[in-house]
Order: structure tokens, then C-alpha cells, then sequence
């Protein structure tokens, strides 16, 4: 069996999203624009790609979040890396980018204080989420991989290791 082209993304190399739901129901936001997109989201990437431009609309506050640490560089006019400081959401989904100058993973750099349920969201996009579902919350995982061991497609989380993984 031939793993599906990660790296299939028509926007690959510009920034894109694509979204992900985990087994408690809450959504994912991902960013991306060098980092592998799993299958389902690369075969309707029309569709993400138009409930994505909705929902940017709807909640900016969603794609355009920004660190407020005072100890952040962005605080003293200089640029932040995304993975320095963890973005708090009123409400939202869980926000990940991915992290080529580190470790080539997801890293997750917003939490919302209210996660929203997939069942909240609109149609198109509750369907765009639905493309992906994960077996593990986006509460607890700090990094996700997407990997193709023999073939097969696999999402994995890594946990801090205070929380056991």
C-alpha cells in the first residue's frame, strides 16, 4: 500500500489550516504551510479551505492570536516564535502550528478557557473538523505527529511528562 502524499495541500508552502476533532468532541485548528496534512483533509481541501475562510471571518480571534506575556518578545516589538508562549482563548478550539525549526511536529500554542464542541460549529465546517478525528484530547497533548508506519496513516500526541502520556 502507497501512503497518501502528506505534502498533497494545494496551498503547501503558503499558510493553510485544517481542522481535526478529538474523541471528547472538541476541534483543533491547525497551521500549516511546510507540515504534512493528514488524508482526509488533503482529498477536500476545497471544501476546508472554504469553511476555513468562513470561519476566519466569523472568529479572527481564532488565526490572528497573539501572545500577551510581558516576557514575550512580541511585547518588546520583535517577532515571536509561536511555540515560545501559549495563547489563551475565551472560547475557541485548540490551537496547533506546525514547528518545522524545532522537531517537525504540531505543536500546540492555544488553549481556549471554553473549548468549543464540534457540534457547535456550522455545517460546512462541523463537516471539514469530521475529516479528521483523533484518538486522543487535545486538552493534554503538547505535540502531535503524523507519521505512515507500514502504510498506514497515524496521528500520535505526546503528553507533558507530568501528566503521563
Amino acid at each position: 500500500m502507497t501512503a497518501p502524499n502528506p505534502f498533497g495541500h494545494p496551498c503547501w508552502g503558503l499558510q493553510f489550516f485544517w481542522w481535526a476533532v478529538d474523541p471528547a468532541g472538541f476541534v483543533g485548528l491547525f497551521q500549516s504551510a511546510f507540515g504534512p496534512v493528514p488524508s482526509a483533509a488533503n482529498a477536500h481541501a476545497r471544501a476546508v479551505d472554504e469553511a476555513t475562510a468562513r470561519a476566519r471571518r466569523r472568529h479572527p480571534e481564532w488565526f490572528d492570536a497573539r501572545c500577551l506575556d510581558d516576557a514575550c518578545p512580541e511585547q518588546r516589538g520583535e517577532e515571536c516564535p509561536v511555540t515560545h508562549c501559549l495563547v489563551r482563548l475565551a472560547r475557541g478550539p485548540y490551537l496547533f502550528t506546525w514547528d518545522e525549526e524545532h522537531d517537525d511536529r504540531y505543536t500546540r500554542y492555544g488553549v481556549p478557557k471554553r473549548p468549543v464542541p464540534v457540534s457547535e460549529l456550522p455545517g460546512d465546517l462541523a463537516a471539514a473538523a469530521r475529516l479528521v478525528e483523533v484518538g486522543f484530547t487535545f486538552d493534554r497533548a503538547v505535540r502531535i505527529d503524523l507519521s505512515y508506519p507500514g502504510g498506514q496513516e497515524v496521528l500520535s500526541a505526546t503528553y507533558p511528562a507530568s501528566t503521563g502520556g
